[in-house]
């Protein structure tokens, strides 16, 4: 039987998904609350992988990129984005402390250590 071709911007079927969950394994209790709680607070700290991730991609972008997100990233984004990533708060205050955050400062070398100029604007 010939399979029709997919017409553009057209999905495939989703496959049935019964029985996908994995079952609870023999002596796997339930998650008590305190468990929950602690689980939920540890998600909201900072990951030192992700902020080095977060590093080397603003270190790789350039000037143009960094004004580009200078511009992008208004008061109110910058709220959400450091809820969703408590990695650039962090990222900020190293920037503070070291004195680079600011209006586009520029940039040295690549291998002198990025600047990240887009998160100036997000203090």
């Amino acid at each position: 039987m010939a399979r029709e071709p997919m017409q553009m911007n057209q999905r495939p079927d989703m496959p049935d998904m019964a029985g996908a969950n994995m079952p609870r394994q023999r002596g796997d209790a339930p998650v008590d609350d305190r468990t929950m709680t602690a689980a939920q607070e540890n998600v909201k700290n900072p990951s030192e992988k992700i902020a080095a991730v977060l590093v080397a991609r603003l270190g790789g972008m350039t000037e143009e990129q960094l004004a580009e997100l200078d511009r992008a990233i208004t008061p109110e984004a910058a709220k959400a984005l450091l809820m969703l990533l408590p990695e650039l708060g962090a990222l900020m205050k190293a920037l503070a402390e070291s004195g680079e955050a600011g209006p586009m400062p520029q940039r040295p070398a690549p291998q002198a250590g990025p600047q990240m100029g887009a998160l100036g604007a997000m203090s």
